[in-house]
């Protein structure tokens, strides 16, 4: 029996009906509990964390901070979108197949890798015998990829040669619609390079660190600071072009600012690195471009939270995000309700179903969709919204 028969085949074995009712209920309750507590909530997840379970707090796509913990664990070819994506479809649309007995042994070897990722590889200094529950979940999931679908389950209902064949023919179907979104999520967006390396204190003392990078395109930094301990090591991966920052008598230092060449390498943080004058400059514009849009972020915020509060106005927060897979440039215009005469208040930006990013407004603001960049003169518009109390944590789509 070849391996794709074995994979649609409906069991290794069959057994007694108490056996094969209960191996049915283990494997319904690990297919949705799958689906519903680890691929749902990444599915779709909350625009504001912190907000209600409604529909209109919740957007599709892969949460960022999945994204990110992808690219840390090391999977970036050819990007971390796109193994986030294929983790979160396993979850979801594998647990529910697998609660159906459908394709189960795809599904349940696709998870039991996940988890082995999860188990021995994300922590630092994994155990093979330490308990953790997502090892009891990779054993399950190996288990059902040796056990299959059992005699309940649409597998063993396909197991005719004709069925069979059906089924299998259907597989690249079911493939071709996960990988859907994933390529138009991939079209139009540039991903920086990612770099892989360690940071090593060969030292008896704690170092405080802090890893940076910003991304001017899009205006995001990223990054965290660190306390790597006594002769420890601390695995990173981060785009090209990420700044690496010791303190030294109280003051942060530029330790080192990494570039594709640095993929794979150690960095002793005993011994000091001379940088580049390339290298100097590319930090110096990275920290003022950094500094501008806080800046300006934080001068926009303040402006008009200050002027709302002075003429009693609440300032609304909601998301945007837009409505075709593929990407395109959006120019909104800002009319707030206490400045009408300024023109050139708004933003323009290139936006997808799966990109999404919040704004604040003053109650009474009016958002124009327009056809061309309206800071260069008058450009056709369409009105938008006007921001009322009921839109906070809506997720506005244009």
């Amino acid at each position: 029996m070849n391996f794709l028969n074995v994979m649609l085949s409906g069991s290794a074995r069959q057994g007694s009906v108490a056996y094969e009712a209960a191996y049915l209920l283990f494997r319904v309750y690990c297919g949705i509990s799958i689906a519903i507590g680890a691929g749902l909530s990444k599915v779709f997840h909350k625009i504001d964390e912190e907000g209600s379970d409604a529909w209109s707090n919740l957007v599709f796509g892969a949460p960022g901070w999945f994204i990110e913990q992808v690219g840390e664990i090391g999977f970036t070819f050819p990007s971390p979108t796109v193994w986030a994506y294929i983790a979160i479809y396993g979850e979801f649309i594998g647990g529910l197949l697998i609660a159906l007995g459908l394709f189960t042994r795809f599904s349940a070897l696709q998870l039991a890798f996940q988890f082995f990722v999860v188990s021995f590889i994300w922590y630092d200094a994994p155990e093979l015998f330490a308990m953790y529950y997502q090892q009891l979940i990779f054993w399950t999931f190996v288990l059902i990829t040796v056990l299959g679908g059992g005699r309940y389950s649409l597998d063993a209902l396909l197991a005719g040669r004709r069925l069979r064949l059906a089924a299998a023919k259907a597989l690249p179907i079911w493939i071709l619609l996960g990988a859907t979104p994933l390529s138009a999520q991939a079209q139009g967006v540039a991903v920086s390079p990612r770099v892989s390396f360690v940071l090593a204190n060969p030292s008896l003392k704690t170092l405080e660190l802090d890893i940076r990078h910003f991304d001017g395109a899009s205006q995001r930094l990223s990054g965290y600071g660190y306390e790597l301990g006594p002769l420890a090591t601390h695995a990173v991966n981060m785009p090209a072009g990420a700044r690496i920052y010791q303190r030294r008598g109280g003051d942060w230092e530029l330790y080192w600012v990494v570039g594709s060449a640095d993929d794979g390498r150690r960095f002793d943080l005993g011994s000091a690195l001379k940088l580049s004058r390339e290298q100097c400059l590319e930090a110096a514009r990275d920290e003022h471009d950094e500094r501008i849009a806080q800046l300006e972020k934080a001068e926009d915020h303040t402006h008009w939270e200050a002027e709302a509060v002075a003429r009693g106005l609440e300032m609304i927060t909601f998301a945007i995000t837009g409505k075709t897979p593929w990407g395109r440039q959006v120019y909104v215009r800002v009319d707030l309700p206490f400045d009408a005469d300024s023109k050139n208040i708004g933003f323009s930006r290139s936006l997808s179903a799966f990109q999404r990013f919040r704004v604040s407004y003053p109650v009474g603001t009016r958002l124009y969709l327009c056809e061309g960049p309206y800071w260069n003169g008058p450009a056709a518009e369409t009105l938008l919204l006007t921001v009322t109390p009921e839109q906070r944590s809506y997720l506005i789509r244009i």
